[in-house]
């Protein structure tokens, strides 16, 4: 399968010509943390003793760029910021220039505010931020907001640090996805068991050759909140174990038990929903990390979505949750190094692990 890869510095595509003179292409998407893209590329002397790289408009602070990566008939499209620069000069010929950059929300995390949101759901308050950077906004409503007259909730910090702040209060996710449409702002939960983006078969060095796999067996909380609401003389009280949205027939939450401390949420909480979203992110206890060769597996896989693992027996075959992506695009060729994370182990019986060879 081939790889087209595009690659804009600051508004202004690299030609063909320009693609030639990078060693290497690196970009990374992942559920927990920023995009983020590197690119290496000669550096050459000049006369007037000068040393130029096509990289060198990326050396400016917060330069844009976007990196493509097709395969097939999907797509992944990187829109951020150079945020680093190094060089290395070499008398024997090696000089190379390496410069990192972050997705857009470099852009999010730039300045630390203190804002009121009296009287405004956690889901409006991400979809307010997201809108006021001219990001599309892809939001799931979380419960009604905290009656301004008793709480109001308090941001002290970046823009994106509250928002994933806000996040993690109820299991969801928030993360920035680029297409060449514009970049999209996401705040809403996972779905672990959603249909698979494509079949890995890992038995007998099939689509990998190595592969790592490490499972906590006893990190997954039973999580329980105790809280007495403002104004109130009675308390709520809430447990979750995890297990609600396992991927195999034995879970990996529940198994030590935990009180939801005042500091581990900011602001008013729902006590159900509060346990059931830690809980749930203890879970993952399984991690699996694969490198892969595009041209062979014919998949472009993509973070944030499920993929089913055939070939590794009953214990650790099935349905994972793509929580990393590292695409290594060069010359020689372009591979994939992939994280996977699972709840639970072993099959789960449903229609997609039945039959197909997952021994």
């Amino acid at each position: 399968m081939t790889t087209t890869l595009l690659i804009e510095v600051d508004g202004t595509e690299l030609s063909t010509e320009d693609l030639e003179s990078l060693v290497d292409v690196t970009v990374e998407e992942a559920t927990d943390e920023a995009d983020a893209a590197t690119l290496v590329a000669r550096v050459t002397p000049t006369p007037d003793g000068e040393w130029t790289s096509i990289l060198d408009p990326l050396t400016a602070p917060r330069t844009p760029l976007v990196v493509q990566v097709v395969s097939g008939d999907v797509t992944y499209r990187f829109d951020g910021y150079s945020t680093e620069a190094a060089w290395v000069i070499d008398a024997n010929g090696g000089s190379k220039i390496t410069v990192k950059a972050l997705d857009r929300t470099v852009e999010l995390d730039a300045e630390e505010k203190v804002a009121a949101w009296p009287g405004t759901t956690d889901s409006g308050i991400a979809e307010a931020v997201f809108s006021s950077y001219g990001l599309t906004p892809e939001v799931e409503e979380t419960p009604a907001a905290p009656d301004p007259d008793v709480h109001v909730v308090l941001q002290r910090g970046t823009d994106w640090a509250f928002v994933r702040a806000l996040a993690r209060k109820w299991g969801y996710a928030a993360y920035l996805e680029a297409d060449d449409t514009g970049v999209t702002g996401h705040f809403h939960p996972l779905d672990p068991l959603a249909d698979p983006q494509a079949e890995l078969s890992l038995a007998f060095g099939g689509d990998a050759l190595r592969v790592e796999v490490k499972a906590d067996l006893i990190a997954g909380e039973s999580v329980t909140v105790d809280r007495v609401p403002a104004l109130s003389s009675s308390s709520q009280t809430a447990t979750s174990a995890g297990d609600d949205e396992a991927q195999g027939a034995t879970s990996l939450g529940g198994q030590v038990a935990v009180l939801l401390a005042p500091t581990d949420v900011d602001g008013e909480v729902d006590p159900t929903e509060a346990s059931a979203a830690r809980a749930r992110r203890t879970a993952f206890g399984a991690t699996l990390t694969a490198e892969v060769a595009t041209d062979h597996v014919g998949v472009l896989f993509r973070a944030r979505r499920t993929v089913l693992v055939k070939g590794l027996g009953t214990a650790l075959s099935g349905r994972y949750v793509v929580s990393k992506v590292r695409h290594v695009v060069s010359l020689s060729g372009h591979t994939q190094h992939l994280t996977l994370a699972r709840n639970a182990l072993g099959l789960s019986g449903d229609e997609p692990f039945e039959g197909g060879g997952l021994f």
